[in-house]
């Protein structure tokens, strides 16, 4: 890392930060909690009280940013927001999620061979797979949401292109028709294809990228290897761990609608503020030995998910199918080995993420 840098001179999206943001966080921390950004125009906050506290002023404190991707659930404030929860609730019953468990428990056996890229075979097919049965996607709509996939990788706006094919076929989501028929009249055709747009986003990416650093950690750490294959007990201590240290997101963004203070700095009205969730879920003064990968760790609340209303509403749900996945892999493959040197995977490094691009896997 890097010695000569600071709030105004650091770049989080140069390759050396991206690939390593952690030990930059804490420096950062180390001389406050909440800093302006220069090259980023937007403030960071990266403590764990700090977090926490904005995570709870929802009105002071927007979650309009996230428009783009749905200004519906995600990007809408209270009291719209509570009413839309609690419509989306409904889809996320106890029956819903044993049934899609056990989608996920017969698709990840299908999915296990000899060899297999843990990315492209096994955690992202099985999270599409998932995503498809609670949506309610017929077989030539998933092909395709992939196909347009691959296709908007390819263009300089990825997201974009991406969204215009998942609002397009919404409507042939049986979700799309039940919270169309919704008797109480909550949510309009465009605001449904909104929710479509992010459940499959959501449950696509929390678990592959989840699954994946895992597994890594798995292959990192012999000792916990052992511990969890001995005792599979441990495994949601194990996924518990996993989704602190290394959130699919490491920011969430949030828009001021008033002047606030946080971390003894005042933030003006209309500033764009990124918590780092990232950072907070490392924080020493909440976390003993924060980067360590304990499953011994006493129960502490981590913000992968959020907190507060906008509370991830598909967090049982991620945490389900990321157990089935570590269950059945360790069942059917426990000697699992990586077939290159850990230290030449290549990931995908943005100032937002951090994940294996592919983690070949053999018997």
């Amino acid at each position: 890392m890097r010695s000569g840098f600071d709030a105004a001179t650091i770049d989080l999206a140069s390759p050396e930060v991206a690939l390593d943001p952690f030990p930059y966080y804490e420096r950062l921390r180390a001389a406050g909690s909440v800093h302006f950004l220069a090259r980023h125009s937007f403030w960071i906050v990266l403590g764990y009280a700090e977090v926490e506290s904005a995570f709870g002023q929802p009105n002071a404190l927007s979650n309009s940013p996230y428009t783009e991707v749905d200004g519906v659930l995600l990007g809408e404030d209270p009291p719209r927001h509570a009413e839309v929860r609690r419509l989306l609730s409904r889809e996320f019953s106890a029956a819903t999620l044993q049934r899609l468990g056990e989608k996920a428990e017969g698709m990840a056996a299908k999915l296990l061979r000899d060899r297999l890229d843990v990315v492209s075979d096994y955690a992202a097919p099985l999270s599409r797979a998932v995503a498809s049965e609670f949506l309610g996607f017929d077989d030539d709509a998933v092909v395709a949401i992939l196909t347009a996939y691959g296709a908007s990788l390819r263009t300089a706006s990825p997201l974009t292109e991406f969204i215009v094919t998942l609002d397009r076929i919404a409507d042939r989501s049986a979700i799309y028709s039940r919270l169309m028929n919704d008797g109480d009249r909550v949510v309009s055709d465009a605001e449904v294809r909104s929710l479509v747009r992010l459940l499959w986003l959501a449950a696509t990416m929390t678990t592959e990228r989840t699954i994946t650093r895992a597994v890594l950690r798995l292959l990192q750490h012999d000792d916990v290897r052992r511990a969890v294959s001995a005792d599979l007990a441990l495994l949601p201590a194990l996924a518990e761990e996993v989704l602190r240290l290394h959130p699919p997101e490491h920011t969430v963004p949030r828009m001021t609608t008033q002047p606030l203070q946080l971390g003894g700095v005042t933030l003006p009205a209309g500033a764009l503020v990124q918590l780092c969730v990232s950072a907070a879920n490392r924080d020493p003064a909440r976390f003993e030995d924060p980067a360590a990968l304990r499953l011994d760790r006493p129960a502490a609340r981590h913000f992968t998910f959020g907190s507060g209303v906008h509370r991830c509403i598909g967090a049982p749900l991620a945490r389900n199918v990321v157990g089935i996945a570590l269950k059945t892999l360790l069942q059917h493959m426990p000697a699992f080995r990586a077939e290159q040197p850990l230290e030449s995977i290549q990931y995908f490094a943005t100032p937002a993420a951090l994940t294996p691009l592919h983690l070949v896997i053999r018997k």
